[in-house]
């Protein structure tokens, strides 16, 4: 009888690869980590300088994340009395101005200006700027010809008078840096107004630049004479609402009041509308009339 310690020559074989097998799987983990942490410490040299590189990079443009801050700009007061057409760049930039916004005014000064209504259309002129300069500036003065009952003080003397309300296209576009594009845009618009009153209006007309503004700002002079009245006491509500300075129900307020009243006597009976503010009757006055 065997003894119940026996093992046979097969199952010792198989207890000694099962074994085996268990001492692999414990000890290759280990020899695993071992061994990568020696190629670890052999590779990483050059890699911790490129990621030291990296980190100085990546240092560099967190820091560029926060901006500088700029720096307080200080605006001088002009010396004395000037004329800002006679201005150079260092008169410019003595008052503050950089070397851009400089430059970008002697430009719009190609064309004399001859009022700070003017003056102050030019978009980088900032307004402390503007503040501190208004009182010391002294303009030349226009002449004008037979036609200065018609003309804004604030006109410029040219050689050749040219009236927004009476000019044609051709007129319009003999003005240099006048085009076709802002000629027929500007007869689109007077049509709908019904003439100028004001050369500041051009300012309305549809993709008006600044720097168009100023050329024709040099170039004309307006007869409000040539305006054409809306007769309020017999205008259609459909002529009213057509106007680009009264909506739909603004001029269907008015059509209502006139039958209110049966008249009105006066223009400013208008603005007893709620839908009539002072502005929309500033704007639209110039156009009406009683007769």
């Amino acid at each position: 009888m065997k003894s119940p310690f026996y093992i046979s020559k097969k199952s010792r074989r198989g207890l000694t690869a099962l074994f085996f097998l268990a001492f692999i799987v414990v000890l290759l983990p280990r020899l695993y980590v071992y061994f990568l942490k020696a190629d670890t410490v052999l590779i990483n040299k050059p890699i911790i300088e490129v990621e030291a590189k990296i980190n100085t990079s990546k240092s560099k443009e967190e820091k560029n994340i926060y901006p500088k801050k700029k720096k307080k700009l200080i605006y001088r007061s002009p010396k004395g009395k000037f004329d800002p057409n006679e201005y150079t760049h260092e008169d410019w930039m003595y008052l503050g101005l950089s070397e851009k916004q400089s430059n970008v005014i002697l430009r719009f000064l190609n064309h004399k200006i001859y009022a700070n209504e003017a003056l102050r259309k030019i978009y980088v002129l900032p307004d402390t700027v503007y503040d501190l300069i208004k009182d010391s500036t002294v303009y030349p003065r226009p002449k004008f010809d037979e036609k200065e009952s018609f003309i804004d003080k604030t006109t410029p003397s040219i050689t050749k008078f040219l009236e927004l309300n009476t000019i044609d296209s051709l007129g319009l576009i003999s003005i240099n840096g006048i085009g076709p594009f802002y000629a027929s845009q500007i007869m689109k618009y007077r049509n709908k107004l019904g003439g100028f009153y004001k050369r500041e209006q051009l300012m309305e007309v549809w993709k008006m630049k600044e720097e168009t503004y100023q050329i024709l700002l040099e170039s004309l002079i307006i007869d409000t004479s040539a305006l054409k009245k809306i007769h309020l006491n017999t205008v259609s509500f459909e002529m009213l609402k057509n106007h680009p300075y009264l909506s739909y129900s603004q001029a269907n307020s008015i059509v209502k009041m006139r039958t209110q009243l049966g008249r009105f006597d006066t223009i400013s009976s208008i603005k007893k509308s709620k839908l009539i503010s002072d502005d929309v009757y500033l704007k639209i006055r110039p156009y009406l009339s009683l007769d």
